[in-house]
C-alpha cells in the first residue's frame, strides 16, 4: 500500500538520520562503570536517589568553596565582592553551585564565576552583585518568557522532579541575548532557587512538536554558541534528557544536527542520561509516560500542537508567590502569543535567596543553607485562632536538626533549623506583604504555629552553654523580625 510505504521510508529515513547521534550516546555509556552507568540508567527511569548531605559535609565542602574562591581572584569575582560582599559569599547562593556540580568544588568554583560573567555580560556590570528582577527584562525579555519557550509543566515525574520543556520550532524565532535574558530569570529566579531542585535536578524534555504545514527552521550557529555558554554557567544540573522528535523526513536531519550540537555542549553527566525519541506525537507522549512523565499534563497535544491554556502555570505561581504582576492577553491556542502585552512589576528588586548584610546579622539570625529534607512542607495550615499553647521543655535541651536557635555567628548560620525557618518564611513572604499592616501579627503568630505543630522548637542560651525553649511570643516575634529585615534589604535596593 502506497500509504505504509511511504511510512516505512520515513521510519528508515529516521533511523540514518539519528545513527550517529545515537552512536555518540552509546560510547558515552561505554566509557563509565559499572556504577556510573547504574545511576545514569537509575535516574532516567525515575529511582535515583536525591542528594545526601549532613552539616558536617556542608561546612567542609563551604571551606573548600572559600578557598579556591580566594585561590583563583577572578577579576568577576573582584568587581562582585566590591558591589556587594554578601551576596556571593552567601551559603545558601553558593551551595546551588556545589549541588549542580555534585559537590566537585572547582567545577562549582567555575560555574559561579561562569554565571557572573553572564550576568555581566547581558545585564550589566552594576548587575553583578544583586538578584536580577523583572525590571530589570525588556519588554521583549519578557513577552518571549511568557510564549512558552520554556514551561514547567505542571505535575512531577515518579521521582518527585520538575519537568521542563522546551520547544524547539520557537527557538529559531529568539535572539540570543533575548532567550539568555528572560532564561537567566527563569533558571536562576524560578528553578535553582527550589530546595528540591537542588537535591534532584531537572527532568529536561526538547520538543519539535510542529502542526501540520509547519516547518522547522534550524537556529543560527552564533545562537547556539551563546545558549550554550549560558546554560553551562546555570546552577541546574540534569537527571534526564529526553529529545522528542516527530518521524519526519523533511526535518528530522534539521533536528539530529541541532540535537548533535546541543550534546557536545553538555557535561558528560547529562549526555549519559539522554534519550532521543522519535515517532508520531502520540507515540512520543507514551515514550515519555514511560519515563515517568505523567501524560495528562504534557503541554504538547495528540496533533502537535503546543498546549496555550496550560502554559506559564509555574511562571504565573512564582509571580503569585513574589507578589508581582505579568498582565498580557492570552489568545486562543490557535494563534499563538499576541504581540500586543501589557507588563508591569508592582514590586521591583526583590531578593531570590535572601541576601543579609553583616551589619544586619543581629537581626536575621536564621541566615543560612538548606540541609537534608524540606521537613516543613507538608506544615498543616493553621490560622492565629487555631493557636494552642505551646508545650515548652523545661531545663536544658540538646538541639536538633529541627530547631531554631537564637543567637549570632557562623556556626548558628549553618544550622538546619535556621536554614529551614528562613526557606519556610520566604516561600510564604507574598502572603505577609499582601496582608494588610494591622494583621501582620496574626500571620506571624500562624506561621509560628504551623512550625510548632511540625516539632520545630524556637530555642535560646539560658547561660554560656545551656539551651532553653522560647516562649511563644518571642517565636512570633522572631517571625515578624525576618520579614521586616527582608523589607529593609528590599528598600536598599535588594542587596
Amino acid at each position: 500500500m502506497p500509504g505504509n510505504n511511504s511510512s516505512n521510508n520515513d521510519d528508515i529515513t529516521s533511523k540514518a538520520a539519528m545513527k550517529q547521534t545515537e552512536a555518540l550516546l552509546a560510547s558515552e555509556m561505554s566509557q563509565l562503570s559499572v556504577e556510573e552507568r547504574s545511576k545514569a540508567l537509575d535516574d532516567l527511569h525515575c529511582v535515583g536517589e536525591e542528594l545526601q548531605e549532613t552539616p558536617e559535609m556542608i561546612q567542609k565542602l563551604l571551606a573548600e568553596f572559600e578557598m579556591a574562591v580566594q585561590k583563583e581572584r577572578n577579576p568577576i569575582y573582584e568587581m562582585a565582592i566590591n558591589q556587594n560582599r554578601t551576596y556571593v559569599e552567601d551559603p545558601t547562593f553558593r551551595l546551588r553551585f556545589l549541588r549542580a556540580k555534585l559537590y566537585n568544588v572547582h567545577e562549582a568554583v567555575r560555574k559561579m564565576m561562569s554565571l557572573l560573567e553572564c550576568k555581566a555580560k547581558y545585564f550589566g556590570d552594576d548587575k553583578v552583585a544583586r538578584d536580577i528582577t523583572l525590571d530589570d527584562l525588556s519588554e521583549e525579555d519578557k513577552q518571549l518568557m511568557l510564549s512558552g519557550v520554556f514551561h514547567i509543566q505542571d505535575g512531577r515525574d515518579r521521582n518527585g522532579r520538575l519537568i521542563v520543556h522546551f520547544f524547539g520550532k520557537l527557538l529559531s524565532r529568539c535572539k540570543a541575548d533575548v532567550m539568555i535574558r528572560f532564561s537567566y530569570y527563569f533558571f536562576v529566579n524560578i528553578l535553582s532557587s527550589i530546595p528540591d531542585v537542588q537535591r534532584k535536578g531537572i527532568v529536561a524534555v526538547y520538543n519539535d512538536a510542529t502542526l501540520p504545514g509547519e516547518t522547522f527552521t534550524m537556529p543560527g550557529f552564533n545562537f547556539i554558541r551563546e545558549s550554550q555558554g549560558f546554560f553551562d554557567s546555570v546552577p541546574t544540573r540534569y537527571s534526564g534528557i529526553h529529545y522528542c522528535l516527530q518521524a519526519k523526513s523533511h526535518h528530522l536531519a534539521l533536528n539530529n544536527a541541532l540535537v548533535s550540537l546541543f550534546l557536545n555542549g553538555v557535561p558528560q553527566h547529562a549526555r549519559v542520561r539522554t534519550r532521543i525519541h522519535y515517532g508520531s506525537i502520540m507515540e512520543l507522549q507514551y515514550q515519555l509516560q514511560s519515563f515517568g512523565i505523567p501524560l495528562s499534563t504534557i503541554p504538547f497535544g495528540e496533533e502537535g500542537n503546543i498546549r496555550n491554556d496550560i502554559l506559564n502555570v509555574w511562571i504565573d505561581r512564582h509571580l503569585e508567590e513574589t507578589n508581582q504582576r505579568i498582565r498580557f492577553y492570552r489568545p486562543d491556542a490557535t494563534r499563538g502569543w499576541s504581540q500586543d502585552m501589557e507588563i508591569e512589576s508592582e514590586r521591583s528588586k526583590q531578593p531570590q535567596h535572601g541576601h543579609c548584610d553583616k551589619n544586619e546579622d543581629d537581626a536575621i539570625e536564621a541566615l543560612g543553607m538548606e540541609v537534608h529534607d524540606s521537613m516543613w512542607a507538608s506544615s498543616t495550615e493553621v490560622g492565629p485562632d487555631d493557636a494552642v499553647p505551646m508545650n515548652r521543655t523545661t531545663g536544658p535541651i540538646e538541639p536538633t536538626e529541627m530547631d531554631v536557635l537564637f543567637g549570632k555567628g557562623y556556626r548558628l548560620q549553618l544550622h538546619p533549623g535556621n536554614v529551614r525557618f528562613r526557606e519556610f518564611l520566604e516561600q510564604r513572604r507574598g502572603e505577609y506583604e499582601g496582608t494588610p499592616r494591622q494583621n501582620r501579627r496574626d500571620i506571624a503568630i500562624k506561621f509560628a504555629q504551623m512550625l510548632r505543630n511540625n516539632g520545630v522548637r524556637f530555642l535560646q542560651k539560658a547561660g554560656s552553654e545551656e539551651w532553653v525553649e522560647s516562649d511563644s511570643a518571642q517565636a512570633e516575634t522572631k517571625v515578624a523580625q525576618f520579614f521586616r529585615e527582608l523589607r529593609k534589604k528590599r528598600s536598599k535596593g535588594g542587596r
